[in-house]
């Protein structure tokens, strides 16, 4: 019997839990301590997240040695607690927390477990606070049930501002950054910092994370706010609600454009800081010096791109995948793309959803997996969004979270140019992030 040729492995709709952002948006504040009121396995996932944080810190020569990490510690529910719920069991954690710790503040992140059974966690919290005299905080999230990773990471930055934020004078010319990104040191980190230190602006504080409560509270002080990732995620759950929250009870603007993903994208951000604080012509300089750092290193890969035929291959969703930048960033490259094809994974919405997306950007041919597999075969490099499982072509996987500015394109250049000079013989995958 002849077996059919499967090109990756995927699942129909994807999802993800509330508790790991949770976890995301105060693994490195100083002094905080977070609760898993779960399971004990539930806190393997963001132990393993963390983990590989740490390893791709370590690869890319970012890592911070003394970087506060908070203690992760479930409740640990048992099954009887199923039956008989769990609010004893989380107030014996939070006595632990306390007393081993000594905690500056403490977030309880729900699980699936206890939206299910119920347990009245915020009675225990305000207990338990009244008692030990720190702040005992919670999301209104548990677990898979409701708002997935976006609402644990906004909501943990959503308490921690009405918690701990007042208003107060203004500094100028300063700075807070919303999301996380990595933080202040990593590369996103790092290539905002510059483009708004081009405009003479000192980035001052990213939150929700990275952040002491010193940091945290020095957010209202601030002449501006930067949501970062604010409009890919959920709108009711991402940061430029948090943004608009922070305007609508401090008074803090804030710059209302999506990431700058791209080159256009990128061009179109710093224009509208620019207007943002009436500072055009310098806007103007900065696009100017930005394209000539971003043409030298075009120069620089085009002639390992321009002979190689590259096929792209897409199985996420518009959700977690924007082609413009993509296409755009192969186009700069001069790249030549043979076709688009779509993994069999998507559903007949997702793919209709993406080939009209598309069409707005290119007249490539769009392409099912089963009509697609003869282009695939002869493809020298695959662009693709999921690992193939034929090691032996070379891949190109492309970030869910694409890089920031220009300093972002020129990381991926760099690496598309290298994996262009890897023999033909060596497949393999070379990872965009």
């Amino acid at each position: 019997m002849a077996m059919n040729k499967r090109y990756m492995v995927t699942m129909k709709r994807s999802c993800s839990c509330s508790m790991p952002g949770v976890w995301g948006a105060v693994a490195h504040n100083q002094g905080a301590v977070v609760i898993f009121h779960s399971p004990k396995a539930c806190g393997h996932v963001s132990s393993d997240m963390e983990l590989g944080s740490h390893y791709h810190s370590i690869a890319r020569q970012s890592f911070i040695p003394k970087q506060y990490t908070a203690p992760l510690i479930t409740s640990n529910l048992q099954e009887e607690h199923s039956i008989f719920g769990g609010t004893e069991q989380l107030r014996r954690c939070i006595d632990y927390v306390v007393k081993q710790y000594q905690p500056e503040y403490i977030m309880v992140a729900n699980s699936c477990v206890v939206g299910v059974i119920g347990d009245d966690t915020e009675s225990i919290i305000q207990e338990a606070e009244e008692e030990w005299n720190i702040p005992i905080m919670t999301v209104p999230c548990s677990g898979f049930l409701d708002g997935e990773y976006y609402a644990g990471f906004y909501h943990a930055a959503k308490i921690l501002s009405d918690r701990f934020m007042s208003k107060q004078p203004t500094h100028a010319n300063t700075v807070a950054l919303l999301g996380g990104r990595g933080g202040p040191n990593s590369t996103d980190g790092q290539e905002i910092q510059q483009l708004l230190e081009s405009f003479g602006l000192l980035v001052h504080c990213h939150f929700p994370g990275y952040a002491s409560l010193e940091e945290i509270r020095r957010v209202t002080a601030s002449a501006l706010c930067i949501p970062l990732g604010g409009r890919r995620s959920p709108s009711s759950f991402s940061m430029q609600q948090l943004a608009i929250d922070i305007q609508a009870k401090f008074g803090i603007p804030f710059l209302d454009h999506n990431d700058p993903i791209g080159w256009k994208n990128t061009q179109s951000w710093i224009r509208k800081l620019g207007e943002l604080l009436r500072l055009e012509q310098k806007a103007k300089m900065i696009v100017q010096e930005q394209n000539e750092r971003l043409q030298q290193q075009v120069i620089k890969c085009r002639g390992d791109l321009q002979a190689i035929k590259v096929v792209m291959c897409i199985g996420r969703p518009l959700l977690h995948f924007q082609p413009e930048w993509v296409l755009e960033l192969l186009e700069l490259a001069g790249v030549n793309i043979e076709g688009i094809i779509l993994f069999s994974g998507l559903t007949g919405e997702q793919k209709e959803a993406i080939k009209k997306k598309l069409k707005k950007y290119t007249i490539i041919p769009v392409l099912e997996e089963d009509e697609g597999e003869a282009m695939i075969e002869g493809a020298d490099i695959l662009i693709t969004t999921h690992e193939l499982e034929d090691e032996a072509k070379r891949q190109f996987f492309l970030p869910v979270l694409p890089p920031l500015g220009v300093g972002g394109l020129i990381h991926l250049l760099n690496k598309l140019a290298r994996l262009a000079r890897r023999s033909a013989h060596k497949g393999g995958v070379l990872y965009g992030w």
